[in-house]
């Protein structure tokens, strides 16, 4: 054997030697993180804990902001009590039970309708979940005519407008007289309380006097002769209950107006009194004056004749022709004052929660036009015949001869469209939904983010009975209330 494979021979049992002795021993490599685990339990239990109570708190803070949310919606004017998946009738009334609505109160859940009697108008006050009746209180007109005009059967209009809410709830209703030859000497005024019936105070306003409620005030405003052809107006709101005085003021000497000849007829281009949360307007053919609900300040404007002016949303006024064969054919004032000729009158949303800020919308020749608030640019303008049209939750939701669109508010850009086979005769919301109502009678609720249909009620299954053809569908106190043609009805909940 030589040396060479000695050495061989001997090098390769070493190596047989070294694979005999099996694998190396592997490294553990989990055995730090083990470690390092080990040394933070504690810390790390902590934040695991921690992040549990962020992701909880998150959730419950998103919750309350949906709870508030719809706490508020729930009581925006015209928004219905929250629909259930299977609608059902609440409670009926036959023709002769059948009231005209004059107020409600969605967050109060009251209502106040009149029934027309020899020399008075009776209020009542119904239960807008049973139908029951709360409460009746005859409201006389006759003190306000000439005595050769009492007892007479007149034309008698009465609205009412909420004058403060719960606990201690006050309602104005005044009744506007006409008739032909009447004789009438001023307006009745009453104030009541809307959840009893109870008579809180009655005064007769001089003829030609308007009214108006503000910030819990009841507010006169007087036409005063200054000679035959000029006259000012005494504005003062007072305490409807007491009549105790809160502010007043009075206007410039102006021309008096006289009736403006529209086509074949004579249009009375009498004032007007209104007012919204924020404002009380007097509007004289052509001038007008703005007051801050405490009285404190006053803006004067001039504006059109033959036309009327509206407080519009986000602090504007729409002033728009009483007929107009041009465009453009109204004036936009804005909240800066500007003058900014638009196509026709402004848009009054059945619901608005007011989350459209900035926005005012009007009606044109070919359908809804959205205008800037501040500058008066219009911000999109959307095609097609619409009927009534919501504000909820920064959307502009209006329905159209077949179908329901809901569009971005400040864009314009379409959120969703729900094509219906049926024609929209009432379009209103509960704090969720979208509700229609189409005139085959089928209720639909679309959920208020994307349309889609969450439930569909048929009114003719429900009711078991031919109910004839459909005359009226409104809010009423919070509820749906269904009118057909032969003076039956039915309220949806």
């Amino acid at each position: 054997m030589s040396p060479t494979d000695g050495l061989r021979t001997s090098g390769h049992r070493q190596v047989l030697a070294m694979d005999e002795a099996g694998p190396p021993e592997v490294a553990d490599v989990t055995a730090a993180p083990r470690d390092w685990i080990r040394r933070r339990a504690a810390w790390l239990v902590v934040a695991a804990v921690l992040a549990v109570i962020a992701l909880v708190g998150a959730q419950t803070m998103v919750d309350a902001r949906e709870r508030d949310r719809l706490a508020y919606l729930a009581d925006v004017p015209g928004v219905l009590q929250p629909l259930p998946g299977h609608v059902v009738p609440l409670w009926h009334f036959t023709p002769a039970e059948s009231v005209a609505l004059v107020a409600d109160d969605t967050a109060g859940r009251w209502t106040i309708g009149t029934r027309a009697r020899t020399g008075y108008v009776e209020l009542r006050g119904t239960d807008p979940d049973t139908g029951a009746l709360r409460w009746s209180t005859p409201f006389p007109f006759d003190d306000a005519l000439l005595p050769e005009a009492r007892g007479t059967f007149p034309s008698v209009l009465v609205r009412c407008a909420s004058a403060s809410g719960p606990p201690d709830a006050v309602a104005v209703c005044g009744a506007d007289v006409s008739g032909p030859e009447l004789l009438s000497v001023g307006t009745p005024l009453m104030a009541l309380d809307p959840t009893d019936g109870t008579v809180l105070a009655h005064q007769i306003l001089p003829a030609g006097s308007l009214w108006a409620v503000s910030d819990g005030h009841l507010v006169i405003a007087e036409p005063v002769a200054d000679d035959e052809t000029h006259r000012h107006w005494d504005v003062r709101a007072t305490d409807p209950q007491t009549g105790a005085p809160a502010w007043q003021d009075h206007t410039p000497t102006l021309k008096g107006a006289g009736p403006l000849q529209v086509g074949v007829d004579t249009t009375d281009t009498a004032a007007t009194l209104t007012s919204d949360p924020a404002r009380v307007l007097l509007h004289d053919d052509g001038h007008a004056w703005v007051w801050s609900p405490d009285g404190a300040s006053r803006r004067s404007l001039s504006v059109g004749t033959g036309g009327s002016l509206e407080l519009g949303r986000s602090g504007t006024l729409v002033w728009a022709p009483f007929q107009s064969s041009t465009l453009p054919a109204g004036v936009l004032v804005t909240r800066r004052g500007k003058h900014v000729p638009v196509d026709g009158p402004q848009v009054v949303p059945a619901v608005d929660d007011g989350s459209a800020a900035g926005v005012v919308l009007l009606r044109t020749a070919t359908g809804v036009a959205a205008d800037d608030a501040r500058t008066g640019e219009e911000l999109w303008r959307a095609d097609g015949r619409a009927g009534e049209v919501l504000v909820l939750d920064g959307a502009v939701i209006a329905a159209g001869p077949s179908s329901v669109v809901s569009r971005d508010a400040r864009t314009g850009d379409e959120r969703w469209r729900v094509r219906l086979d049926a024609t929209p005769v009432y379009l209103g919301a509960d704090p969720l939904h979208v509700v229609v109502l189409t005139d085959d009678l089928r209720l639909r609720s679309l959920d208020l983010g994307d349309g889609r249909a969450d439930a569909t009620s048929d009114l003719r299954s429900m009711l078991h009975a031919d109910v004839g053809s459909l005359a009226d569908a409104q809010e009423h106190g919070g509820r749906l209330v269904v009118t057909f043609q032969d003076g039956s009805g039915v309220a949806l909940g």
